[in-house]
């Protein structure tokens, strides 16, 4: 593969000049300029699988603290991976899986309108600018197959080394090697169970890893983990699903599984306060929600203002800290009009995935679960990248999938070849549904083809024979 060719163009000129831009924006020097080189020229031999994979266990640096500071500028290694697996997804000219336009639509009205929502608002689009580059690697991931069993391997890989390091450290909560948080080593956990359980990842010791990641996913002691758990089994035990026996399903599921958290928190003896403190910061968004109700705060909205409903314990928490909501989160940030965006977005994504009951469709649905008690959406998070790097990936089929055109093309190509070696006025032909062309698939049809040939020229001799005049 030539280095300096067209198709490499857009890799070099899109991550080159991005980390140039941000070398003089910020604090540089020559390691950051050299790794940003490595990456780059990395990025034009590797394949986008592994250059996504690799971003998605860099997040928070593999526990090295020179990985987890910027490298150029504000630029994180994540970044500069995912950029690189942007600018190859970017040479690829035309996708062979048509894109679901409304779902782009969808996509681009949110961000443009938090865009500007937060612009409006006179706060920082950074953030946003990360999600708006997340999204659009789900849009190119769909628009091809992927080969998902990297990304698969990796981030089980991943799983398991925080799970037996978490473990061998004695944390009493898990919160991984690297990571630092519960929730998000719970939904890097969910994210590996999910192509266990649809067996799209094969192992050996498939029951063992699930029993596992399992394991780990109780030691997180989260209960909006425990929940999402709940949710994907039930799912993935249902044979049938539709998108609107997956919303009735997850709203039931959802009712009862707030009707017992207090039961939950006294069984398993969790932290009571944290419940409290969800409850107050939701609160929070909503009631700064309705003070904006078009624009929003802006995105990354932390209240400003203490209320006197919340208790002085949690004044300062609350001040700081973004409503444990995905859906409130956003009417607070950018307002109605991003909240009936971001569902309509999300039911078209269900609407997708639900065609192919793979472990997009699993996870996306544990993101979900996840979001009615947790921010699940925001920049540098490993479950935001989590989740658009499956969805994406979940809207095509997977690139060893053989198309039904080509089972097709394949089937009749040792028919037709077999059939253009006999004489045509003696072909044997085959009703199309009868007993005797479906008794063997495609595979040995044609062995039977040139049995049959065969056979029919013998008989055509022996008649001909027959015929002739004695002497």
């Amino acid at each position: 593969m030539p280095v300096l060719s067209r198709q490499a163009a857009p890799i070099l000129a899109l991550t080159v000049s991005v980390a140039l831009i941000a070398h003089f924006a910020g604090p540089g020097g020559p390691l950051p300029v050299a790794v940003t080189a490595v990456i780059t020229l990395s990025a034009l031999f590797l394949p986008p699988e592994v250059l996504l994979a690799a971003a998605l266990v860099t997040g928070s640096g593999l526990g090295f603290t020179a990985l987890q500071s910027p490298l150029v500028g504000p630029l994180l290694l994540r970044d500069l991976l995912v950029l690189a697996c942007l600018g190859c997804l970017l040479q690829r000219r035309e996708g062979d899986v048509t894109l679901d336009r409304t779902l782009a639509v969808w996509l681009a009205l949110f961000v443009g309108w938090s865009l500007l929502a937060t612009l409006h608002a006179g706060t920082s689009a950074t953030p946003l600018l990360r999600i708006a580059v997340y999204g659009a690697v789900f849009l190119l991931v769909a628009r091809h197959r992927t080969h998902r069993k990297p990304v698969y391997v990796v981030v089980t890989c991943y799983a398991l080394v925080s799970v037996v390091g978490g473990v061998i450290q004695g944390q009493t909560r898990l919160v991984g090697l690297d990571i630092g948080d519960p929730a998000q080593t719970g939904g890097l956990l969910l994210a590996a169970l999910c192509p266990l359980l649809t067996a799209e990842l094969r192992t050996p010791w498939r029951w063992l890893v699930g029993a596992v990641l399992l394991g780990g996913i109780c030691l997180t002691m989260t209960r909006s983990v425990w929940f999402a758990t709940v949710v994907v089994l039930v799912v993935w035990a249902w044979k049938k699903v539709t998108v609107p026996r997956l919303l009735v399903v997850f709203t039931a599921l959802a009712l009862v599984g707030l009707q017992t958290v207090s039961w939950v928190t006294s069984v398993f003896g969790l932290n009571s306060t944290s419940a409290d403190y969800r409850w107050q910061t939701i609160e929070a968004g909503l009631r700064r929600g309705i003070e904006s109700p078009l624009f929003g705060s802006g995105w990354g909205y932390a209240s400003s203002s203490i209320d006197q409903a919340v208790p002085s314990y949690l004044y300062q928490a609350v001040d700081h800290v973004l409503p444990y909501n995905l859906f409130v989160c956003v009417f607070a940030s950018v307002g109605v009009p991003g909240v009936l965006l971001l569902a309509l977005f999300l039911c078209r994504l269900l609407r997708c995935l639900v065609a192919r009951r793979g472990a997009p469709l699993l996870f996306t649905v544990a993101v979900l679960a996840m979001s009615l008690t947790e921010m699940t959406l925001y920049a540098g998070s490993t479950l935001t990248l989590l989740f658009f790097a499956y969805a994406g990936m979940g809207l095509a089929p997977a690139a060893d999938e053989l198309k039904s055109s080509d089972r097709v093309a394949t089937a009749g190509e040792g028919t037709s070849r077999t059939t253009a070696g006999a004489d045509a006025p003696h072909a044997d032909v085959v009703p199309v549904g009868s007993r005797a062309g479906a008794v063997d698939g495609p595979a040995c049809g044609s062995d039977l083809t040139s049995t049959r040939s065969t056979r029919n020229q013998h008989a055509v001799l022996n008649a001909s024979r027959h015929s002739e005049p004695e002497a």
